[in-house]
């Protein structure tokens, strides 16, 4: 079941965070007590915590997201606006959605699914606004299990204060399937828990199915003290009724932001935001298991790389998914050039469909018209079909005609991103191409060449994205074929991470 979305809390009444604000006299106690929790600026630049969620969504893959705001907020849609847009195109296809009174966290989910409805046969992530997984978690919330899921965190490895987790949920389960989930436990059932093995806590981060949660959304009944419809009680009744939620044990930090005391701890945790992202070039599933392992952020996959790369089996792909990591697959039905006959054209248009069915996060494209230019049309075609944030234009830009002009296309195209060598053979001779196309807003993947020693100029000039194919070659001898086979080295994967 794909998963593309997350559902981002934002409309709590955020009442700790106000008393705690109330209780001191700083410039971000005003913000406690004037803006949305998520739009409290924790960064080193101001940046408000919804920022730092959805970078970190848009790097464990997610193309879409819906944000549930309370009826008087006009901070948080201006924001999401503003930040979406960039340069020629959207980075993820973005609402926002009103929760007219504050009713509670199932209520908020209730919202959300009306207002902006996710296909039946998808899955979602639900986040609360106030707390920031690693990428590394969402990710694989979003690509590994198979249907419903939520992460169960070490209450130990969280990084926050163990009394602090004792507000939180406990979840209660085997090895792989939750039982309960109890909102504030006692200290004797914490106890208990601890006796079988680790406390795992739930940080109210699910994967969820809207066709399947519905019915006990619809039947939820006001909590007899707080008035409110309480996600968990619809969960649970859920579970009992035969539905599973998969638990997937995690060892990672999240931030919280519940109080303004906690400002100073998450400003503190911002470097689980990395500084760069590193794609490497995967061709088959056990490339992509190496590469993940050995810590890259994503792959791009494709096989047959030895000429350039033509697109994956839709098993390979799927496979692939499981690893936790996005997967971008490149779309490209034969070896040579980019201009394509109406039959290839076709071919990869349901290649496309085919890679986006099977999981991939994005699909890698790019063609050129018989004069060398980009084929519009056909680009055209693929961002109405498809969206043009669910497409990264390839190297084929590298081989046009006319560099000005591609570049004039690319921003009629509206698609943000880009995988380049700056016109060049190697992507160093070309990073004052490479750096333009940054100031003029494109997300660009640097490719070709590119080495873990350049960091520090590419960063200079504004590149975060890095393709590298990371392999080693193996030859075996052999009468009849090339035995030759290039796989993905996890020591020079490891390379980019160790310098």
């Amino acid at each position: 079941m794909n998963c593309n979305r997350i559902i981002i809390l934002a409309a709590g009444r955020s009442s700790r965070m106000k008393r705690s604000a109330e209780s001191m006299q700083s410039v971000l106690s005003d913000e406690a007590l004037n803006r949305p929790k998520p739009m409290l600026r924790v960064g080193p630049n101001r940046e408000p915590m919804l920022q730092f969620i959805l970078e970190q969504s848009l790097r464990a893959g997610f193309t879409e997201a819906t944000i549930v705001i309370g009826p008087e907020d006009e901070l948080t849609p201006a924001f999401v606006a503003d930040w979406n847009q960039k340069g020629p195109g959207i980075r993820m296809r973005m609402r926002c959605v009103i929760q007219a009174q504050p009713l509670g966290t199932g209520h908020a989910v209730k919202m959300a699914l009306e207002q902006d409805p996710v296909s039946d046969d998808k899955a979602w992530i639900l986040c609360n606004g106030d707390n920031l997984p690693t990428r590394e978690a969402l990710a694989r919330l979003r690509s590994a299990p198979d249907g419903q899921a939520l992460l169960a965190y070490d209450r130990y490895a969280l990084g926050l204060d163990p009394k602090k987790t004792m507000a939180f949920a406990v979840i209660e389960g085997d090895d792989h399937w939750v039982n309960q989930i109890v909102e504030k436990p006692t200290e004797s059932f914490v106890k208990e828990l601890e006796k079988k093995g680790t406390v795992r806590v739930s940080m109210n981060i699910f994967r969820l199915n809207g066709s399947k949660l519905m019915p006990y959304l619809n039947s939820l009944q006001p909590h007899p003290d707080r008035g409110e419809l309480e996600l968990p009680t619809a969960l649970q009744a859920m579970m009992e009724d035969g539905h599973a939620i998969e638990k997937l044990d995690i060892a990672a930090p999240v931030l919280d932001l519940t109080q303004l005391q906690d400002v100073a701890s998450v400003q503190e945790g911002l470097n689980i935001m990395e500084p760069f992202q590193l794609e490497v070039c995967a061709s088959s599933p056990e490339d992509v298991e190496l590469a993940m392992k050995a810590g890259a952020h994503r792959v791009e996959l494709c096989a047959h790389w030895e000429c350039g790369g033509l697109t994956s089996p839709e098993t390979d792909l799927r496979l692939s998914v499981k690893s936790g990591i996005p997967v971008h697959a490149l779309i490209r039905c034969r070896a040579g050039h980019f201009s394509y006959s109406d039959a290839e054209k076709s071919w990869m248009t349901e290649q496309i469909r085919s890679a986006l069915q099977a999981g991939a996060a994005r699909v890698v494209v790019g063609a050129l018209d018989d004069r060398g230019d980009l084929d519009m049309e056909l680009l055209g075609h693929w961002v109405k079909s498809f969206g043009a944030h669910r497409l990264v234009i390839h190297r084929s830009i590298d081989a046009s005609s006319n560099w000005e002009k591609t570049v004039s296309d690319l921003m009629e195209l509206g698609v943000l991103r880009l995988l380049t060598s700056g016109g060049e053979m190697h992507a160093i001779d070309g990073i004052d191409r490479i750096e333009e196309l940054v100031k003029l807003g494109f997300e660009v993947t640097v490719g070709s060449g590119v080495m873990p020693n350049q960091m520090a100029q590419w960063q200079a000039v504004g590149v975060e994205h890095f393709h590298a194919s990371c392999r080693s070659s193996e030859k075996v001898e052999l009468p009849i074929f090339d035995g030759t086979v290039n796989r993905v080295s996890s020591e020079r994967v490891r390379s980019w991470f160790n310098r």
